[in-house]
This record gives structure tokens, C-alpha cells and sequence, in this order.
């Protein structure tokens, strides 16, 4: 019974790693600031793209393929992830601002 729930909570992780843009192989030896931009990096192409520049969304592409090679990755520096977390620090400004206008719209 262990066996299979430790199966399924391993498939379950595994399913959301890569929903956000995380591969488990590189998940344990990529530093964590790199992880966390590209989580965001994934979620705001994913689901905000609309809010990006060009200049914007290219920036992120950039560094979605850079993650995605092993080669690339192995030399990124922790630095490399400030752009796309400036970039998803601006775009949840947005969000909350529109979130905000539509709240008080309907009071």
C-alpha cells in the first residue's frame, strides 16, 4: 500500500514540476533562484502573455531556452534570474491593479 501511494505522490510531483516548467532531473541541481524564474518565466507565457512587450517576452524565451540545455544551465549564475523575476514582479503589479479596478467597480 506504501509502495503505490509513494508511486502516485512521485507521479503527482512529477505532473507538477513539469506543469511548471521544472524537470526532476534538474530540479536538484539547479540553484534555486534559476528555478524560481523559471517557474515564473513559464507561468506568465503561459498564462499572461498578453501583458508582455516584445522586448519582454523575448527576454523570457531566452531564458526558457537557456534552462532547457543542460550545457546552458550548467553555466548560468544565479544573477541571470533578476530580469525574468523583474519582469514577473512588473507583470503581477498589472494583475493586482486590474484586480483591483474590477473589485472596485463592482462595490
Amino acid at each position: 500500500m506504501n509502495k503505490y501511494k509513494n508511486l502516485k505522490d512521485d507521479a503527482l510531483t512529477a505532473d507538477w514540476l513539469r506543469d511548471n516548467g521544472l524537470n526532476e532531473k534538474k530540479f536538484s541541481t539547479t540553484h534555486i533562484r534559476l528555478l524560481q524564474a523559471q517557474q515564473e518565466a513559464t507561468q506568465i507565457l503561459n498564462h499572461h502573455g498578453n501583458l508582455l512587450t516584445n522586448s519582454q517576452r523575448k527576454t523570457l524565451e531566452f531564458f526558457q531556452h537557456q534552462m532547457a540545455h543542460k550545457n546552458t544551465r550548467i553555466k548560468l549564475k544565479p544573477t541571470a534570474a533578476f530580469p525574468v523575476l523583474n519582469i514577473s514582479t512588473k507583470i503581477n503589479r498589472q494583475l493586482f491593479k486590474q484586480h483591483k479596478s474590477l473589485t472596485q467597480a463592482s462595490h
